[in-house]
């Protein structure tokens, strides 16, 4: 029976690692990968020995994978080099656009590496991750002018922007749950057009169903990540925040916690300003955003929102909100009008006027609150009413006349 048992073992070997063998594997090889990749696929090469192997398929759209490399069944060992070529949108491509990318990986069941090469969206890419028992432990990622407009074209968003991302992602522990890391980005942009905001429910997506396992339980965990970012044009995270930007924006900050809250701590120096901002997520739902704004250039803040600024001078603003209600407390130092500027976006005609301002607003579902008062070179003003910041804006605007 043991002399049995081992020559249909060295027959089977015979067979699985020979020439004739790797014929007999070809079509089951295809079937297998056509069945993985949810398409066609058609294998060009296939050789596989006692040690070594070789691997070309290709897509009905011209996509390719080539791989070659070694292994080790003693050790549960192995190393290779791959390239894929994606020159088509359908097929096996992943993404949905051109790429290309190349590089190799080793290693064994306790600790697997791979790293490699790309061009995507017109940049390129340096990437090295580490699987530890087949799951991911670390990731480094290299990023070089990317084409922004591509990226959110993938994720779904309208863009028209010429801009470039840059960076560098860093981030280790995954296995252990433990999650530390950097992570840099830069763009530059030199043509920028708004889109309009696509309203996104967020039904589907959330923090907590990015993070939850299939049967819905977030598993524990720790973070802490640092955050330096610096971009040209701050309209290119209008899509995301919901509000038209525009400007220059430099934000460093720190997300650090866990399952039960996280706490993202940045701060800025935009308008000229010394600003912190402060994000409480309980249970990975965002609750409470606490904004802090000193000494800001009154035209660069208006800016920022992409609003014409009908007034130069020194801005302070103090923020806390949540989702149903929020207190806000803006104070004007040294203001005065810009008359072009008001006849031509708020067709409001006035001479230029110097004042100093103070408004809170007392935000609940019922609308807006304001309590303001405002002392000019011409009349001291004070209000107390609730209506739309617009039309706040503009009685103030009248009245200082």
């Amino acid at each position: 029976m043991l002399l049995f048992i081992l020559g249909l073992i060295v027959l089977l070997a015979l067979l699985l690692f020979t020439p004739v063998g790797n014929r007999i594997m070809n079509p089951i090889v295809e079937k297998s990968l056509t069945s993985a990749l949810s398409t066609p696929i058609q294998v060009q090469e296939f050789s596989l020995t006692y040690n070594r192997f070789q691997l070309l398929i290709q897509d009905d759209f011209g996509n390719t994978l080539s791989t070659q490399g070694g292994f080790s069944l003693l050790t549960l060992r192995m190393y290779a080099h791959y390239r894929i070529e994606c020159f088509q949108k359908s097929g096996f491509n992943p993404i949905a656009q051109p790429f290309k990318t190349e590089g190799s990986l080793s290693g064994g069941i306790a600790s697997f590496t791979i790293h490699g090469t790309g061009n995507i969206f017109g940049g390129n890419l340096l990437y090295q991750t580490e699987l530890h028992r087949f799951h991911l432990a670390s990731l480094h990622l290299k990023m070089e002018e990317i084409g922004y407009q591509k990226l959110l074209h993938l994720l779904g968003y309208p863009s028209k922007t010429d801009t470039l991302l840059s960076g560098e992602i860093t981030l280790r522990g995954f296995d252990q749950r433990d999650i530390e890391g950097e992570i840099f980005l830069n763009t530059k942009t030199e043509h920028f057009t708004p889109t309009p905001i696509v309203e996104d429910s967020n039904e589907s997506f959330t923090l907590k169903s990015l993070l939850a396992d299939p049967n819905g339980q977030v598993r524990p965990f720790h973070i802490k990540v640092s955050l330096d970012a610096s971009l040209e044009h701050a309209g290119v995270l209008e899509q995301f925040v919901g509000v038209p930007l525009a400007g220059g924006l430099t934000l460093k900050g720190r997300i650090e916690g866990d399952e039960k809250l996280l706490r993202l701590r940045a701060s800025s120096d935009v308008a000229r300003s010394d600003t912190s901002l402060t994000i409480l997520i309980p249970d990975l739902e965002p609750s409470s955003i606490t904004f802090d704004l000193k000494g800001g250039d009154a035209e660069q803040t208006f800016g920022l929102f992409a609003t014409p600024s009908p007034i130069q001078g020194e801005i302070s603003a103090y923020a806390e909100l949540n989702a149903s209600s929020g207190h806000i407390n803006i104070a004007i130092l040294n203001g005065v009008t810009i008359p072009t500027a008001l006849k031509q976006h708020y067709q409001i005609t006035q001479p230029l006027i110097h004042f100093d301002a103070d408004v809170n607003a007392d935000i609940t579902q019922q609308g807006v609150h304001y309590q303001a008062s405002f002392t000019s070179d011409l009349s001291r003003m004070e209000i107390d009413t609730t209506t739309t910041h617009d039309q706040m804006l503009r009685e103030l605007l009248k009245t200082l006349r």
